[in-house]
């Protein structure tokens, strides 16, 4: 079972990646990075550094939507020849010269010129990798390549075979419009063994298999860097897997590419009119659980050991899915068609189809009965797949009765957000003490604003047209934090940020996690559900960890966080002790 002890309580903060910098990080977060903020974590009394996915993403950039539901993404790769077998300083003064670095080191991810830069890279230091050599470091390596290969044989050839086939039209992975000869992995394979492209196609499967070495390697260097500082990480995986990635292209038998998955319509997401009016349609297919279960579920196993291997913990993105999925009779790419129409010319549209539930609504009683059987079968199978791991599970949004006491049942986590968790009667905040001890409680996910602008955003509605329920939420809020709801502050103080910390880690909950937003009080946002273009998933902290410690307005921040830690860690050996 999962190694989970409600019993002790932990504390951690949510770092994505490609948000982080370091010296000369060729403008994007990377696995130095990462072992920076284990060492940030470890200076500071956090046990737990939860980051998004790290699989291999797509022309959107989003961690949710990747090429590979197993494959590293190579723009997280730190380009040291130290780390880089093959990779020689000269190479990189070409490629990035401190020009170009600087450039890439200021304002959001350019998400095309990194990727393109670090894979030039990994290619010359692949040619240079694979020569002939009497160097026995470097004989070593390619053995050490080709044992790589070996074990990672029953999903890598038919990844790089993939990213290979992406690469010669042009970074398109859209494979519903490939040639009909490269439609399949079985007639591509069969178009590569005397097209006249064979040698290029060959050689660019090795390139993309070493740089899934490269990548795994330095990723259980994290795993051993987090080992010997004491802090625990928590990985991410979605529930879907992209419609346009590696897996469905191979197993399109796993796969229902009929519908389209997501989620129903929220009053916390009504940022744009689709979103508002039919959910967001993320774009994933469905799985075939039928299918799924004829392979003992393989795909999952694979899945779930390959995170294992690198991860303490790992986050179920969406473990709603598992029980039934809000799905779409059409994909994103046609959101905007439907935008506005009634559902009887949605209807027409589609061929009479609408978004709905799959596979089936919650009603009758005897629908629920067998999604939550289905459910619960598939987190079985996958806690039994990493039962050193500790699993979390993502059960926000609009959640079913049954799935909380099947979460409890199994033993996993789930997510309290107590900005959202209220009494009915009286629209009231939860008291801090009546939160759940099997759950994580955070501010938010990579989906929710930033404390600073939630409480910005409560000010407003108390000054504005509707002030007197703005007014009763600020003084609802001044309660639950245990400060003078008559006299509530106007503006986001370092008083309510302090106060807002210290609750958090006063809560029962397993594990605290603090955003690394609302650590510094900032109001940078990395996503918001809704919106299209290249805002989301590029913003970087605008300076390196060890800076913000060094700044005064910030160190003071981190000095709250500790207090807080420390307080409620001592508060928790007392009650156990008490308790024994």
């Amino acid at each position: 079972m999962a190694r989970i002890n409600q019993d002790k309580k932990a504390a951690g903060l949510l770092l994505p990646v490609f948000a982080l910098r370091r010296k000369g990080d060729l403008g994007i977060g990377d696995t130095l990075c990462v072992e920076d903020a284990i060492d940030f974590l470890s200076r500071h009394n956090l046990g737990v550094l939860q980051i998004l996915p790290v699989n291999e993403t797509g022309g959107d950039n989003s961690p949710y939507n990747a090429l590979s539901s197993i494959a590293l993404d190579p723009l997280y790769i730190s380009l040291v020849p130290d780390l880089v077998p093959g990779l020689a300083d000269e190479m990189l003064s070409k490629r990035a010269p401190e020009a170009l670095v600087q450039e890439l080191s200021s304002g959001p991810v350019q998400y095309s010129v990194v990727r393109k830069l670090k894979l030039d890279l990994l290619l010359d230091a692949f040619e240079n990798f694979e020569k002939v050599s009497t160097n026995k470091e470097l004989v070593r390596q390619q053995q050490l390549f080709a044992d790589f290969c070996l074990e990672q044989v029953d999903w890598l050839p038919d990844y790089a075979f993939f990213r290979s086939l992406v690469d010669k039209f042009e970074g398109n992975a859209c494979w519903t419009n490939w040639p009909a000869e490269q439609s399949t992995l079985a007639k591509a394979r069969a178009w590569s063994l005397t097209c006249a492209e064979a040698k290029e196609i060959a050689y660019k499967q090795r390139f993309y298999s070493y740089v899934q070495w490269v990548a795994f390697s330095q990723w259980r260097r994290v795993r051993t860097h987090a080992d010997n500082n004491a802090v625990e990480l928590m990985g991410d995986i979605p529930f879907g897997v992209s419609r346009y990635s590696a897996d469905v292209w191979c197993n399109p038998q796993l796969f229902d590419l009929q519908w389209s998955g997501g989620a129903p319509p929220e009053k916390f997401f009504q940022s744009d009119p689709f979103t508002c009016q039919w959910g967001q349609n993320w774009g994933i297919p469905l799985y075939n659980w039928a299918n799924h279960e004829k392979s003992n579920y393989a795909f999952w196993q694979r899945r779930v050991k390959q995170i294992a291997a690198i991860f303490h913990y790992f986050r179920i993105d969406h473990v709603l899915g598992f029980f039934r999925v809000y799905s779409f009779p059409w994909i994103p790419e046609r959101n905007h068609e439907f935008v506005g129409l009634t559902e009887a010319e949605a209807k027409e549209l589609t061929g009479g189809e609408l978004p709905r539930f799959i596979e089936r609504p919650d009603v009758p009683a005897k629908n629920a009965k067998l999604n939550n059987e289905q459910g619960e079968k598939l987190l079985r199978m996958i806690l039994a797949a990493a039962p050193d791991s500790g699993v979390v599970a993502e059960d926000l949004g609009m959640v079913p009765d049954y799935v909380r006491p099947c979460l409890k049942k199994l033993q996993i986590p789930g997510f309290t957000i107590p900005i959202f968790e209220r009494v009915e009667e009286d629209l009231s905040f939860k008291p801090k003490e009546t939160h759940e001890k099997l759950s994580l409680v955070t501010y938010g996910t990579h989906d929710h604003q930033p404390i600073r602008s939630f409480y910005e955003g409560l000010c407003q509605w108390w000054h504005g047209e509707d002030g007197h329920q703005g007014w009763l939420e600020v003084q609802r809020l001044m309660v639950f934090l245990g400060l003078d709801e008559d006299s509530p502050p106007e503006s986001f103080t370092p008083e309510l940020h302090r106060r807002m910390i210290e609750v958090l880690m006063e809560c029962p909950s397993w594990l605290a996690v603090l955003m690394i937003s609302d650590l510094f009080g900032v109001s940078q946002r990395f996503n918001e559900p809704g919106i299209s273009g290249d805002s989301n998933w590029s913003q970087r902290l605008d300076r390196t960890l060890a800076e913000y410690e060094a700044d005064a307005q910030y160190s003071q921040a981190i000095k709250w966080l500790d207090q807080a830690v420390l307080a409620n860690s001592r508060q928790a050996k007392k009650t156990a002790a008490k308790s024994s």
